[in-house]
């Protein structure tokens, strides 16, 4: 019996939905069967043959069979091709053809295409959604970072309060005094905030694959290959551009790599941003699961 090739098809357990193949066993990703921007279809393939009941018998290769996923509405059943019994009763498995035709359907239309997806067709994170993610982990790391450096540098503040007390006065060799006292502890204030930030990241990406930031915009990360939440070496490489910022001589450029990588989803075809390509990994919609790793 010949495989399915992936794509979207109709859903065994909604005629009104599509629901992702991925070559070997249907995923949990639905879409509309038919775009809101184009005219409604006749809901019958175009290669479809009828017969005397008026029902269409399906042409093509046979039809998947591998089992569904377990605790969803269509649990244990097999994809329904068209035709195969009477008027109006679900039909016997059937062969399964090529992805349905549908005049004003999505399957293969440019609308659809343009969902962005993994491999495995799981819809890729929007910018935008990455970006508020992005806030609202920033706030909470900035108030954990803080606390940090309360605890251990508070030198750090005091001489900065010294410093802006320095300027306002414009003393010269006071301000220089105070600039050269920071920079000598830039590098361990550094060094304290980037564990933070990624003890902060791999707690979260090694078991629920979602930040507070990504739990609140409903998204999460995985690996490019694979589903589930990351393990712990591709967790670190996904933290090796961020280190950046506290190497000497090449933290003032981390602004430009910084910048870069956040904004390289805008234009990347897989949505990826500079650590995930380092990482291989991909921000994607929905939850992980967990036993997936």
């Amino acid at each position: 019996m010949s495989q399915q090739p992936s794509g979207w098809y109709d859903d065994p357990s909604n005629p009104e939905m599509l629901r992702y193949w991925d070559g070997v066993m249907w995923s949990s990703h639905t879409a509309p069967k038919k775009s809101p921007t184009l005219p409604q279809g006749t809901g019958v393939p175009p290669d479809a043959a009828t017969d005397s009941t008026g029902a269409a018998a399906t042409q093509g290769v046979p039809m998947p069979t591998t089992p569904m996923p377990q605790g969803s509405g269509w649990q244990g059943q097999a994809p329904q091709a068209y035709g195969q019994g009477q008027p109006g009763q679900v039909g016997q498995p059937a062969q399964y053809g090529q992805a349905p035709q549908y005049p004003g359907a999505p399957t293969n239309a440019a609308w659809m295409q343009s969902i962005k997806t993994t491999a495995d067709g799981v819809p890729l994170a929007s910018w935008g959604r990455r970006l508020g993610a992005w806030i609202i982990d920033g706030i909470l790391l900035t108030i954990l970072s803080y606390l940090l450096l309360q605890a251990f540098a508070p030198d750090y503040f005091t001489a900065v309060e010294n410093l802006l007390d320095a300027a306002g006065r414009q003393n010269q060799d006071e301000i220089q005094a105070l600039a050269t006292d920071i920079a000598a502890q830039s590098l361990r204030v550094g060094l304290i905030t980037w564990g933070a930030v990624t003890v902060y990241c791999l707690a979260f990406w090694t078991t629920l694959a979602q930040t507070p930031g990504k739990m609140a915009l409903g998204i999460s990360v995985r690996r490019a290959d694979r589903p589930g939440p990351l393990d712990i070496s591709t967790a670190l490489r996904r933290r090796v551009l961020s280190a950046l910022q506290i190497v000497p001589l090449v933290s003032g450029l981390y602004f430009i790599v910084f910048l870069l990588d956040y904004l390289w989803p805008l234009w990347d075809d897989k949505r990826q941003a500079l650590h995930d390509k380092v990482a291989a990994t991909q921000v994607v919609v929905g939850k992980q699961p967990r036993n997936q790793r």
